[in-house]
Protein backbone atom coordinates (compact mmCIF):
# COMPACT_ATOMS: atom_id res chain seq x y z
CA UNK A 1 0.00 0.00 0.00
CA UNK A 2 1.39 3.41 -1.01
CA UNK A 3 2.14 6.05 1.62
CA UNK A 4 0.40 8.57 -0.62
CA UNK A 5 -3.21 8.66 -1.76
CA UNK A 6 -2.17 11.01 -4.57
CA UNK A 7 1.21 11.48 -6.22
CA UNK A 8 2.16 13.53 -9.27
CA UNK A 9 5.56 13.13 -10.89
CA UNK A 10 7.05 15.37 -13.57
CA UNK A 11 3.72 16.88 -14.61
CA UNK A 12 4.03 19.21 -17.60
CA UNK A 13 1.11 20.85 -19.37
CA UNK A 14 1.63 22.80 -22.55
CA UNK A 15 -0.81 24.97 -24.45
CA UNK A 16 0.04 26.62 -27.80
CA UNK A 17 2.94 28.94 -26.97
CA UNK A 18 2.56 28.49 -23.19
CA UNK A 19 3.97 26.00 -20.69
CA UNK A 20 1.39 26.21 -17.89
CA UNK A 21 3.07 23.52 -15.77
CA UNK A 22 6.74 22.55 -16.03
CA UNK A 23 7.91 19.34 -14.35
CA UNK A 24 5.72 19.70 -11.24
CA UNK A 25 5.85 17.22 -8.36
CA UNK A 26 3.30 16.79 -5.59
CA UNK A 27 2.22 14.14 -3.09
CA UNK A 28 -0.63 13.88 -0.62
CA UNK A 29 -1.22 11.60 2.36
CA UNK A 30 -4.54 10.35 3.72
CA UNK A 31 -5.75 12.50 6.61
CA UNK A 32 -3.44 15.35 5.64
CA UNK A 33 -4.07 19.01 4.90
CA UNK A 34 -1.50 20.00 2.30
CA UNK A 35 -1.31 23.69 1.41
CA UNK A 36 -0.50 24.74 -2.16
CA UNK A 37 0.78 28.29 -2.49
CA UNK A 38 2.16 30.57 -5.17
CA UNK A 39 1.53 33.90 -6.82
CA UNK A 40 -1.21 34.40 -9.38
CA UNK A 41 0.00 32.82 -12.61
CA UNK A 42 2.18 30.28 -10.77
CA UNK A 43 0.21 27.37 -12.26
CA UNK A 44 -2.13 26.50 -9.40
CA UNK A 45 -5.34 26.61 -11.49
CA UNK A 46 -3.87 24.37 -14.20
CA UNK A 47 -2.61 22.04 -11.49
CA UNK A 48 -6.16 21.67 -10.12
CA UNK A 49 -7.55 21.00 -13.59
CA UNK A 50 -5.00 18.25 -14.21
CA UNK A 51 -5.91 16.50 -10.94
CA UNK A 52 -9.66 16.81 -11.57
CA UNK A 53 -9.49 15.58 -15.18
CA UNK A 54 -10.28 18.86 -16.91
CA UNK A 55 -6.84 18.81 -18.60
CA UNK A 56 -4.69 15.83 -19.49
CA UNK A 57 -1.00 16.42 -18.79
CA UNK A 58 1.35 16.71 -21.76
CA UNK A 59 3.80 14.51 -19.86
CA UNK A 60 4.23 13.07 -16.40
CA UNK A 61 2.37 10.51 -14.30
CA UNK A 62 -0.46 10.59 -11.78
CA UNK A 63 -0.72 7.88 -9.13
CA UNK A 64 -3.79 7.21 -7.00
CA UNK A 65 -3.17 4.91 -4.02
CA UNK A 66 0.01 3.72 -5.71
CA UNK A 67 -1.57 2.88 -9.07
CA UNK A 68 -1.00 4.97 -12.18
CA UNK A 69 -4.18 6.58 -13.50
CA UNK A 70 -5.28 8.72 -16.41
CA UNK A 71 -8.41 10.88 -16.33
CA UNK A 72 -10.08 11.64 -19.65
CA UNK A 73 -12.73 13.86 -18.06
CA UNK A 74 -13.85 15.24 -14.65
CA UNK A 75 -16.43 12.48 -14.26
CA UNK A 76 -13.68 9.88 -14.12
CA UNK A 77 -11.77 11.84 -11.47
CA UNK A 78 -14.96 12.24 -9.46
CA UNK A 79 -15.65 8.51 -9.72
CA UNK A 80 -12.16 7.88 -8.30
CA UNK A 81 -12.95 10.05 -5.25
CA UNK A 82 -11.57 13.48 -6.21
CA UNK A 83 -13.65 16.64 -5.72
CA UNK A 84 -12.90 20.36 -5.95
CA UNK A 85 -14.51 23.30 -4.17
CA UNK A 86 -13.79 26.61 -5.83
CA UNK A 87 -13.51 30.18 -4.52
CA UNK A 88 -16.49 31.26 -6.64
CA UNK A 89 -19.01 28.57 -5.79
CA UNK A 90 -20.69 27.11 -8.87
CA UNK A 91 -24.20 25.91 -8.16
CA UNK A 92 -27.81 26.02 -9.26
CA UNK A 93 -29.23 28.96 -7.25
CA UNK A 94 -32.88 28.28 -8.11
CA UNK A 95 -32.72 24.65 -6.97
CA UNK A 96 -32.79 23.29 -3.43
CA UNK A 97 -29.81 22.35 -1.29
CA UNK A 98 -30.68 18.68 -1.78
CA UNK A 99 -30.81 19.03 -5.56
CA UNK A 100 -27.42 20.74 -5.56
CA UNK A 101 -25.84 18.06 -3.37
CA UNK A 102 -27.04 15.14 -5.49
CA UNK A 103 -26.90 16.78 -8.93
CA UNK A 104 -25.58 14.15 -11.36
CA UNK A 105 -25.92 11.22 -8.95
CA UNK A 106 -29.53 11.35 -7.83
CA UNK A 107 -31.01 8.47 -5.86
CA UNK A 108 -33.32 6.54 -8.14
CA UNK A 109 -35.88 4.00 -6.96
CA UNK A 110 -34.88 0.48 -8.02
CA UNK A 111 -38.32 -0.47 -9.29
CA UNK A 112 -40.04 2.86 -9.91
CA UNK A 113 -37.02 4.47 -11.65
CA UNK A 114 -38.16 7.73 -10.08
CA UNK A 115 -36.16 10.10 -7.92
CA UNK A 116 -36.45 9.13 -4.26
CA UNK A 117 -36.90 12.62 -2.81
CA UNK A 118 -37.58 11.43 0.72
CA UNK A 119 -34.30 9.49 0.83
CA UNK A 120 -32.35 12.32 -0.80
CA UNK A 121 -33.64 14.95 1.66
CA UNK A 122 -32.83 12.63 4.57
CA UNK A 123 -29.32 11.90 3.28
CA UNK A 124 -28.70 15.60 2.59
CA UNK A 125 -29.75 16.47 6.13
CA UNK A 126 -27.46 13.75 7.51
CA UNK A 127 -24.49 15.02 5.47
CA UNK A 128 -25.08 18.61 6.58
CA UNK A 129 -25.40 17.59 10.23
CA UNK A 130 -22.11 15.68 9.98
CA UNK A 131 -20.56 19.04 9.05
CA UNK A 132 -22.20 20.78 12.01
CA UNK A 133 -24.83 22.54 9.88
CA UNK A 134 -28.55 22.76 10.61
CA UNK A 135 -29.48 23.95 7.10
CA UNK A 136 -32.86 22.82 5.80
CA UNK A 137 -32.15 20.65 2.70
CA UNK A 138 -35.23 22.07 0.99
CA UNK A 139 -33.89 25.64 1.17
CA UNK A 140 -33.25 27.38 -2.14
CA UNK A 141 -29.50 27.50 -2.78
CA UNK A 142 -29.51 31.13 -3.95
CA UNK A 143 -30.78 32.33 -0.57
CA UNK A 144 -27.70 31.07 1.30
CA UNK A 145 -24.60 33.01 2.30
CA UNK A 146 -21.26 32.21 0.66
CA UNK A 147 -20.16 30.32 3.78
CA UNK A 148 -23.33 28.21 3.75
CA UNK A 149 -22.94 27.51 0.03
CA UNK A 150 -19.42 26.22 0.67
CA UNK A 151 -20.74 23.85 3.33
CA UNK A 152 -23.21 22.54 0.75
CA UNK A 153 -20.32 22.07 -1.73
CA UNK A 154 -18.43 20.04 0.89
CA UNK A 155 -21.55 17.96 1.52
CA UNK A 156 -21.80 17.43 -2.25
CA UNK A 157 -18.21 16.15 -2.33
CA UNK A 158 -18.90 13.77 0.55
CA UNK A 159 -22.09 12.54 -1.14
CA UNK A 160 -19.95 11.21 -3.99
CA UNK A 161 -17.61 9.51 -1.48
CA UNK A 162 -14.73 11.88 -2.11
CA UNK A 163 -11.48 10.88 -0.43
CA UNK A 164 -9.49 13.80 -1.84
CA UNK A 165 -10.97 17.33 -1.64
CA UNK A 166 -9.33 20.36 -3.24
CA UNK A 167 -10.32 23.67 -1.63
CA UNK A 168 -9.45 26.66 -3.83
CA UNK A 169 -9.32 29.95 -1.88
CA UNK A 170 -12.28 28.91 0.30
CA UNK A 171 -11.81 31.71 2.86
CA UNK A 172 -11.39 34.59 0.38
CA UNK A 173 -14.98 35.81 0.71
CA UNK A 174 -15.59 34.75 4.33
CA UNK A 175 -15.66 36.74 7.54
CA UNK A 176 -13.23 35.86 10.35
CA UNK A 177 -15.95 33.95 12.17
CA UNK A 178 -17.01 32.07 9.02
CA UNK A 179 -13.37 31.20 8.32
CA UNK A 180 -13.07 29.71 11.80
CA UNK A 181 -16.13 27.55 11.13
CA UNK A 182 -14.60 26.37 7.86
CA UNK A 183 -11.34 25.58 9.67
CA UNK A 184 -13.24 23.33 12.09
CA UNK A 185 -15.00 21.50 9.26
CA UNK A 186 -11.71 21.06 7.38
CA UNK A 187 -10.00 19.66 10.47
CA UNK A 188 -12.94 17.31 11.03
CA UNK A 189 -12.62 16.01 7.47
CA UNK A 190 -8.89 15.48 8.01
CA UNK A 191 -9.56 13.55 11.23
CA UNK A 192 -12.01 11.37 9.29
CA UNK A 193 -9.23 10.41 6.89
CA UNK A 194 -10.04 12.75 3.99
CA UNK A 195 -6.96 14.15 2.22
CA UNK A 196 -7.23 17.89 1.55
CA UNK A 197 -5.34 20.19 -0.82
CA UNK A 198 -5.85 23.71 0.54
CA UNK A 199 -5.03 26.56 -1.85
CA UNK A 200 -4.87 30.04 -0.35
CA UNK A 201 -3.13 33.41 -0.55
CA UNK A 202 -3.63 33.85 3.17
CA UNK A 203 -0.67 32.83 5.28
CA UNK A 204 -2.88 32.51 8.35
CA UNK A 205 -4.86 29.76 6.57
CA UNK A 206 -1.73 27.74 5.98
CA UNK A 207 -0.28 28.17 9.48
CA UNK A 208 -3.65 27.46 11.06
CA UNK A 209 -4.44 24.28 9.10
CA UNK A 210 -1.71 22.72 7.01
CA UNK A 211 0.74 19.93 7.81
CA UNK A 212 2.88 20.58 4.73
CA UNK A 213 3.11 23.27 2.06
CA UNK A 214 4.17 22.99 -1.58
CA UNK A 215 5.11 26.15 -3.49
CA UNK A 216 4.81 26.71 -7.25
CA UNK A 217 6.45 29.65 -9.02
CA UNK A 218 6.42 30.48 -12.72
CA UNK A 219 4.70 27.13 -13.47
CA UNK A 220 7.49 25.18 -11.74
CA UNK A 221 7.79 23.17 -8.55
CA UNK A 222 9.93 25.07 -6.04
CA UNK A 223 9.75 22.81 -3.00
CA UNK A 224 7.76 21.12 -0.25
CA UNK A 225 8.19 21.80 3.47
CA UNK A 226 6.67 20.85 6.79
CA UNK A 227 4.78 23.98 7.84
CA UNK A 228 6.54 24.14 11.20
CA UNK A 229 9.94 24.12 9.47
CA UNK A 230 9.58 27.09 7.12
CA UNK A 231 9.42 30.70 8.26
CA UNK A 232 7.16 33.40 6.89
CA UNK A 233 10.10 35.14 5.20
CA UNK A 234 11.41 31.91 3.68
CA UNK A 235 7.96 31.17 2.28
CA UNK A 236 7.76 34.60 0.65
CA UNK A 237 11.16 34.09 -0.99
CA UNK A 238 10.01 30.69 -2.29
CA UNK A 239 6.83 32.21 -3.73
CA UNK A 240 8.18 35.37 -5.35
CA UNK A 241 11.83 34.44 -5.94
CA UNK A 242 13.15 37.38 -3.97
CA UNK A 243 13.03 38.90 -0.53
CA UNK A 244 10.38 41.50 0.12
CA UNK A 245 12.40 43.16 2.83
CA UNK A 246 9.91 45.93 3.37
CA UNK A 247 6.40 44.82 2.53
CA UNK A 248 5.09 48.25 3.47
CA UNK A 249 7.08 50.90 1.59
CA UNK A 250 8.59 53.90 3.30
CA UNK A 251 6.11 56.75 3.31
CA UNK A 252 7.11 60.21 2.16
CA UNK A 253 3.71 61.85 2.16
CA UNK A 254 3.27 65.37 3.49
CA UNK A 255 -0.11 66.14 5.02
CA UNK A 256 -1.78 69.20 3.54
CA UNK A 257 -5.00 71.04 4.23
CA UNK A 258 -8.27 69.30 4.99
CA UNK A 259 -9.97 67.99 1.84
CA UNK A 260 -12.90 66.05 3.32
CA UNK A 261 -14.82 66.25 6.59
CA UNK A 262 -17.95 64.43 7.66
CA UNK A 263 -20.02 65.35 10.70
CA UNK A 264 -22.61 63.13 12.38
CA UNK A 265 -23.18 61.09 9.22
CA UNK A 266 -25.85 58.43 9.46
CA UNK A 267 -27.78 55.90 7.39
CA UNK A 268 -30.76 54.14 8.97
CA UNK A 269 -29.90 50.57 9.94
CA UNK A 270 -26.28 50.83 8.69
CA UNK A 271 -24.28 53.42 10.63
CA UNK A 272 -24.81 56.45 12.85
CA UNK A 273 -23.08 59.60 14.11
CA UNK A 274 -19.88 59.17 12.06
CA UNK A 275 -17.43 62.08 12.20
CA UNK A 276 -13.90 62.29 10.84
CA UNK A 277 -11.67 64.41 8.62
CA UNK A 278 -9.18 63.68 5.85
CA UNK A 279 -6.22 65.78 4.72
CA UNK A 280 -4.46 65.88 1.38
CA UNK A 281 -1.68 63.30 1.33
CA UNK A 282 -3.18 61.40 4.25
CA UNK A 283 -4.04 57.70 4.35
CA UNK A 284 -6.97 57.16 6.70
CA UNK A 285 -7.54 53.49 7.46
CA UNK A 286 -11.03 52.30 8.35
CA UNK A 287 -11.22 48.91 10.01
CA UNK A 288 -13.37 46.81 12.32
CA UNK A 289 -15.10 43.47 12.21
CA UNK A 290 -17.13 42.51 9.14
CA UNK A 291 -20.62 43.97 9.53
CA UNK A 292 -19.37 47.06 11.38
CA UNK A 293 -20.60 49.35 8.59
CA UNK A 294 -17.26 50.19 6.96
CA UNK A 295 -18.24 49.55 3.33
CA UNK A 296 -21.68 51.05 3.85
CA UNK A 297 -20.12 54.28 5.11
CA UNK A 298 -17.84 54.63 2.10
CA UNK A 299 -20.60 53.70 -0.34
CA UNK A 300 -22.66 56.51 1.19
CA UNK A 301 -19.78 58.94 0.66
CA UNK A 302 -19.74 57.89 -2.99
CA UNK A 303 -23.52 58.22 -3.34
CA UNK A 304 -24.28 54.54 -3.95
CA UNK A 305 -26.56 54.31 -0.90
CA UNK A 306 -26.95 57.95 0.19
CA UNK A 307 -26.71 58.93 3.85
CA UNK A 308 -29.87 60.01 5.69
CA UNK A 309 -28.39 62.49 8.12
CA UNK A 310 -25.26 64.47 8.77
CA UNK A 311 -23.09 66.85 6.76
CA UNK A 312 -20.24 66.44 4.27
CA UNK A 313 -17.69 69.18 3.63
CA UNK A 314 -15.42 68.95 0.60
CA UNK A 315 -12.57 71.44 0.39
CA UNK A 316 -14.26 73.44 3.12
CA UNK A 317 -17.64 73.73 1.38
CA UNK A 318 -20.81 71.98 2.47
CA UNK A 319 -21.91 69.42 -0.12
CA UNK A 320 -24.78 67.01 -0.67
CA UNK A 321 -23.87 63.66 -2.26
CA UNK A 322 -26.89 61.76 -3.52
CA UNK A 323 -25.43 59.85 -6.47
CA UNK A 324 -22.04 58.55 -7.65
CA UNK A 325 -22.14 61.29 -10.30
CA UNK A 326 -22.27 63.88 -7.50
CA UNK A 327 -19.21 62.28 -5.88
CA UNK A 328 -17.27 62.08 -9.14
CA UNK A 329 -18.04 65.71 -9.94
CA UNK A 330 -16.61 66.71 -6.56
CA UNK A 331 -13.49 64.63 -7.07
CA UNK A 332 -14.16 61.43 -5.11
CA UNK A 333 -13.17 58.07 -6.61
CA UNK A 334 -14.25 54.67 -5.26
CA UNK A 335 -12.64 51.25 -5.76
CA UNK A 336 -15.18 48.59 -4.67
CA UNK A 337 -14.29 45.39 -2.86
CA UNK A 338 -15.41 43.11 -5.71
CA UNK A 339 -13.31 44.35 -8.64
CA UNK A 340 -14.56 41.71 -11.08
CA UNK A 341 -18.27 42.30 -10.55
CA UNK A 342 -18.32 46.01 -9.73
CA UNK A 343 -15.22 47.68 -11.14
CA UNK A 344 -14.16 45.99 -14.38
CA UNK A 345 -15.78 44.66 -17.54
CA UNK A 346 -13.58 41.61 -17.89
CA UNK A 347 -14.28 40.86 -21.54
CA UNK A 348 -13.36 44.42 -22.55
CA UNK A 349 -9.87 45.51 -23.48
CA UNK A 350 -7.67 46.92 -20.71
CA UNK A 351 -7.64 50.29 -22.50
CA UNK A 352 -11.45 50.46 -22.59
CA UNK A 353 -11.65 49.63 -18.88
CA UNK A 354 -9.16 52.36 -17.96
CA UNK A 355 -10.88 55.01 -20.08
CA UNK A 356 -14.41 54.11 -18.97
CA UNK A 357 -14.62 56.90 -16.40
CA UNK A 358 -13.31 59.49 -18.86
CA UNK A 359 -15.63 58.95 -21.83
CA UNK A 360 -17.00 62.50 -21.60
CA UNK A 361 -13.54 64.05 -21.90
CA UNK A 362 -12.30 61.78 -24.69
CA UNK A 363 -15.36 61.91 -26.91
CA UNK A 364 -16.99 64.61 -28.99
CA UNK A 365 -20.55 64.59 -30.28
CA UNK A 366 -20.82 60.91 -29.42
CA UNK A 367 -17.62 59.90 -31.19
CA UNK A 368 -14.75 58.39 -29.21
CA UNK A 369 -11.29 59.88 -29.80
CA UNK A 370 -9.52 56.52 -30.02
CA UNK A 371 -6.01 57.94 -30.24
CA UNK A 372 -6.56 60.00 -27.09
CA UNK A 373 -8.06 56.98 -25.36
CA UNK A 374 -5.01 54.87 -26.19
CA UNK A 375 -2.64 57.59 -24.97
CA UNK A 376 -4.46 57.96 -21.64
CA UNK A 377 -4.75 54.20 -21.12
CA UNK A 378 -1.07 53.61 -21.92
CA UNK A 379 0.10 56.43 -19.66
CA UNK A 380 -1.98 55.30 -16.68
CA UNK A 381 -1.24 51.60 -17.19
CA UNK A 382 2.45 52.46 -17.01
CA UNK A 383 1.88 54.73 -14.01
CA UNK A 384 0.43 51.89 -11.92
CA UNK A 385 2.73 49.28 -13.54
CA UNK A 386 0.14 46.96 -15.09
CA UNK A 387 1.95 43.80 -16.24
CA UNK A 388 0.51 43.01 -19.68
CA UNK A 389 1.67 42.31 -23.22
CA UNK A 390 -0.77 44.85 -24.63
CA UNK A 391 -3.39 47.29 -23.37
CA UNK A 392 -5.64 45.77 -26.04
CA UNK A 393 -5.74 42.41 -24.23
CA UNK A 394 -8.97 41.67 -22.31
CA UNK A 395 -8.94 42.48 -18.59
CA UNK A 396 -9.82 38.82 -17.96
CA UNK A 397 -6.32 37.84 -19.16
CA UNK A 398 -4.71 39.59 -16.18
CA UNK A 399 -3.88 38.23 -12.74
CA UNK A 400 -5.94 39.47 -9.79
CA UNK A 401 -3.26 41.96 -8.76
CA UNK A 402 -3.01 43.45 -12.24
CA UNK A 403 -6.79 43.66 -12.54
CA UNK A 404 -6.72 45.69 -9.34
CA UNK A 405 -4.11 48.00 -10.85
CA UNK A 406 -6.35 48.55 -13.89
CA UNK A 407 -9.22 49.43 -11.54
CA UNK A 408 -6.97 52.01 -9.84
CA UNK A 409 -5.88 53.42 -13.21
CA UNK A 410 -9.54 53.87 -14.15
CA UNK A 411 -10.06 56.10 -11.12
CA UNK A 412 -7.15 58.33 -12.12
CA UNK A 413 -8.70 59.26 -15.48
CA UNK A 414 -11.00 61.71 -13.68
CA UNK A 415 -10.01 64.76 -11.64
CA UNK A 416 -10.08 62.93 -8.31
CA UNK A 417 -8.78 64.38 -5.08
CA UNK A 418 -10.04 61.72 -2.67
CA UNK A 419 -9.66 57.99 -3.34
CA UNK A 420 -11.64 55.36 -1.43
CA UNK A 421 -10.17 51.83 -1.54
CA UNK A 422 -12.36 49.02 -0.20
CA UNK A 423 -10.18 45.98 0.64
CA UNK A 424 -7.60 46.89 -2.07
CA UNK A 425 -5.54 43.70 -1.73
CA UNK A 426 -8.32 41.16 -1.29
CA UNK A 427 -7.59 37.96 -3.21
CA UNK A 428 -4.16 38.97 -4.51
CA UNK A 429 -0.83 37.31 -3.85
CA UNK A 430 2.02 38.64 -1.71
CA UNK A 431 3.97 40.10 -4.64
CA UNK A 432 0.91 41.96 -5.95
CA UNK A 433 0.15 43.21 -2.43
CA UNK A 434 3.57 44.80 -2.22
CA UNK A 435 3.03 46.50 -5.59
CA UNK A 436 -0.43 47.81 -4.61
CA UNK A 437 0.94 49.15 -1.31
CA UNK A 438 3.55 51.08 -3.28
CA UNK A 439 0.84 52.55 -5.53
CA UNK A 440 -1.21 53.68 -2.51
CA UNK A 441 1.84 55.27 -0.86
CA UNK A 442 2.82 56.98 -4.13
CA UNK A 443 -0.70 58.39 -4.56
CA UNK A 444 -0.63 59.79 -1.02
CA UNK A 445 2.78 61.35 -1.73
CA UNK A 446 1.24 62.95 -4.84
CA UNK A 447 -1.32 64.72 -2.62
CA UNK A 448 -4.39 62.52 -2.92
CA UNK A 449 -6.46 62.04 0.22
CA UNK A 450 -6.96 58.28 0.67
CA UNK A 451 -9.53 56.33 2.66
CA UNK A 452 -8.62 52.63 2.87
CA UNK A 453 -10.95 49.98 4.24
CA UNK A 454 -9.12 46.84 5.31
CA UNK A 455 -9.80 43.76 7.42
CA UNK A 456 -6.08 42.97 7.67
CA UNK A 457 -4.65 44.64 10.75
CA UNK A 458 -0.98 44.50 9.62
CA UNK A 459 -2.06 46.20 6.38
CA UNK A 460 -4.04 48.98 8.01
CA UNK A 461 -1.28 49.59 10.60
CA UNK A 462 1.50 49.44 8.01
CA UNK A 463 -0.05 51.99 5.62
CA UNK A 464 -2.27 54.35 7.57
CA UNK A 465 -1.48 57.74 9.10
CA UNK A 466 -4.59 57.40 11.24
CA UNK A 467 -7.02 54.52 11.77
CA UNK A 468 -10.76 54.86 12.41
CA UNK A 469 -12.09 51.72 14.10
CA UNK A 470 -15.78 50.87 13.70
CA UNK A 471 -18.10 48.67 15.72
CA UNK A 472 -21.79 48.13 14.96
CA UNK A 473 -22.12 51.20 12.78
CA UNK A 474 -20.14 53.66 14.88
CA UNK A 475 -16.57 54.91 14.94
CA UNK A 476 -15.45 53.89 18.41
CA UNK A 477 -11.92 55.24 18.20
CA UNK A 478 -9.45 56.99 15.90
CA UNK A 479 -5.84 55.94 16.45
CA UNK A 480 -2.71 57.79 15.37
CA UNK A 481 -0.02 55.63 13.77
CA UNK A 482 2.11 56.19 16.88
CA UNK A 483 -0.34 54.33 19.14
CA UNK A 484 -1.93 51.93 16.65
CA UNK A 485 -1.45 48.32 17.75
CA UNK A 486 -3.36 45.17 16.89
CA UNK A 487 -4.50 44.95 20.52
CA UNK A 488 -5.85 48.53 20.49
CA UNK A 489 -7.66 47.97 17.19
CA UNK A 490 -9.19 44.69 18.35
CA UNK A 491 -10.37 46.25 21.60
CA UNK A 492 -11.99 49.19 19.78
CA UNK A 493 -13.57 46.92 17.15
CA UNK A 494 -15.36 44.98 19.87
CA UNK A 495 -16.34 47.98 22.01
CA UNK A 496 -19.68 49.70 21.47
CA UNK A 497 -18.55 52.63 23.58
CA UNK A 498 -17.37 55.65 21.58
CA UNK A 499 -14.12 57.20 22.79
CA UNK A 500 -15.11 60.77 21.93
CA UNK A 501 -11.70 62.18 22.79
CA UNK A 502 -10.22 60.20 19.95
CA UNK A 503 -12.85 60.74 17.27
CA UNK A 504 -12.42 63.62 14.84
Amino acid sequence: MSEYVLKLEGITKEFPGVKALDNVHFDLKAGEIHALMGENGAGKSTFIKVITGVHSPTSGEIYLNGEQVEFDNPKEAQYMGIAAIYQHVTNYPDLSVTENIFMGHEKIGKWTRRINWKQMHADAKSLLESLGSDLDPKTEMGSLSVAQQQIVEIAKALSSNAKIIIMDEPTAALTHRESEELYKITEQLRDDGVAIIFISHRFEDMYRLADRVTVLRDSQYIGCWDVDKITHDQLIVAMVGREIKQLFPEKQNQLGEEVLRVESLGQIGRFKDISFSLKRGEILGITGLVGAGRSELCQALFGIEPYDEGTVYFEGKKQVIKTPEDAIQLGIGYLPEDRQAQSLILQWEISHNISLSALTSISKKGWLAEKKEREIAKELAEKVDVKTKSIFDPASSLSGGNQQKVAVAKLLTTNVKVLIFDEPTKGVDIGAKSAIYQIIVDLAAAGYGIIMISSEMPEVIGLSDRIAVMCEGRVTRVLDKSNATQEAILEASMSKKVNNSKVG
